[in-house]
């Protein structure tokens, strides 16, 4: 395996495919922060119809960090993310494969820690794994990245 970093002030090429990554992060983004809010006004999930009861019996108590970090990562840094997309920076390859791994543990300790999922936690564990294939698809296009 073979790691070369982009000059930081250089643009990468941005595949057609890539866009397919932009688009599910903003679409990550739309959904995480207005829910990461109202988890945040309301730690109790009332006010979005989750019980309290399923994550009270884990390690959170209340759904306040889970909202923070829907705000944060899946909210903040995925619109960041497209921006940086956008403009080819040279980070954005990997910031890609770093926050779909992100997803995906994040729909993991979701489906581990509660005790019912939605459509929408398979629907974004998907989306985690395509912006690690896109990512892992870029990085090997622009040449940061030989594992094969």
């Amino acid at each position: 395996m073979h790691v070369q970093l982009a000059a930081r002030s250089q643009q990468v090429e941005r595949p057609a495919y890539v866009w397919i990554a932009v688009i599910l992060e903003l679409v990550t983004g739309t959904f995480a922060v207005p829910v990461g809010l109202s988890f945040i006004e309301d730690p109790t999930g009332r006010a979005l119809g989750i019980p309290q009861g399923w994550i009270e019996a884990t390690l959170f108590r209340s759904y306040l960090v889970p909202g923070l970090y829907l705000v944060a990562m899946n909210g903040i840094a995925m619109f960041g993310l497209a921006a940086l997309s956008v403009r080819r920076h040279w980070i954005a390859p990997w910031l890609t494969g770093t926050l779909g791994v992100a997803m995906i543990i994040w729909i993991a300790v979701e489906v581990v820690t509660l005790p019912e999922t939605m459509v929408l936690t398979w629907g974004f564990l998907a989306v985690g794994f395509a912006m690690g294939f896109v990512a892992l698809f870029w990085l090997r296009r622009t040449g940061q990245l030989r594992l094969w």
